[in-house]
């Protein structure tokens, strides 16, 4: 088993794509950190050099390395940046390309593996600052409860039913002093995994913008270690966007397809239990696409029954 660590060097994966200005913003964040990564390696599928270009800019102040993939998909470029990272690593970090950290994220997320006295923390997610998820109303937790099987006050960071995940709201019962909440599973806008279990399990290999590979991965190294979203380590999110982004019909096809995968591959549902409880799901995500109509809600609508 891993041993606990004391002021672990720790790795950053970026994976990019036609986001040059977004991820000079990224670097610049990751360089005002209080406790810095041993090094920063941004895997690039974009079809110009606009990203290296930013990467050998800042190479003499931050310990980037640049590096392409032919893979256009989050999921591959992730893996490959971590198959990439040194092995001296304890810890490897994965952050969006639009992604800015605050000066003491990396320091309180790293605190934590550094205390971890039985090596069980798996990983730990940032709190993105953004994303401010609501309780759920009386209507979503009877849904929730259908799909569940087990009543709760939030569902936060809870996986259940055909692979519905969702974020806390941060109201949930926190340990460590308020700082950490125990999960399911976590996302992959900034998270930091324990070298070991990250290699072991990896990312599945997930095509474009690769919708739930965070799910399918840290589900998987939380049947071996814990899992945690951190209150007070925190970051902003740009929303940055690209051509796979624009593409609302196969980011909605691409959504269901991968959550079906991981309601097989890692709940286990099969046959009629999955398939009425995945129904219901698309006609919840339905009424919520029509509720908000959101741009590219026409698509979104179609890309969810095909």
């Amino acid at each position: 088993m891993s041993q606990p660590m004391s002021e672990a060097p720790f790795s950053i994966i970026i994976a990019t794509f036609e986001r040059p200005d977004d991820l000079a913003l990224t670097l610049d964040g990751i360089g005002r950190q209080e406790r810095k990564p041993a090094e920063i390696i941004v895997v690039d599928s974009s079809a110009d050099e606009k990203s290296r270009a930013v990467c050998e800019l800042r190479a003499q102040a931050l310990p980037v390395r640049w590096v392409h993939s032919k893979a256009r998909s989050a999921a591959r470029q992730r893996n490959e940046g971590a198959a990439l990272s040194s092995p001296g690593s304890a810890v490897l970090g994965f952050m969006d390309d639009d992604i800015t950290l605050a000066p003491d994220a990396c320091a309180l997320v790293l605190g934590v593996f550094d205390g971890d006295a039985d090596a069980g923390v798996g990983g730990i997610a940032v709190r993105i600052d953004e994303i401010q998820r609501p309780s759920p109303s009386r209507l979503t937790r009877f849904y929730y409860r259908i799909q569940a099987g087990f009543s709760d006050a939030t569902y936060g960071a809870r996986l259940f039913g055909p692979a519905i995940n969702c974020l806390p709201c941060y109201t949930e019962p926190a340990e460590a002093g308020g700082a950490l909440i125990r999960a399911d599973w976590l996302n992959s806008g900034c998270v930091f995994y324990r070298r070991e279990p990250f290699l072991r399990e990896r990312f599945p290999e997930f095509d474009g913008y690769s919708f739930m590979e965070d799910v399918h991965c840290s589900a998987r190294i939380a049947k071996t270690h814990r899992l945690y979203f951190h209150t007070r380590a925190r970051c902003s999110h740009r929303e940055g966007t690209n051509t796979l982004k624009r593409d609302h019909v196969g980011l909605a096809r691409q959504r269901i397809r991968n959550q079906r995968i991981v309601a097989r591959e890692v709940l286990g549902m099969r046959g009629p239990a999955l398939a009425w409880k995945f129904f219901l799901h698309r006609l919840f995500v339905t009424l919520n696409i029509l509720r908000l109509r959101e741009p590219g809600w026409t698509q979104a609508l179609r890309g969810t029954w095909l």
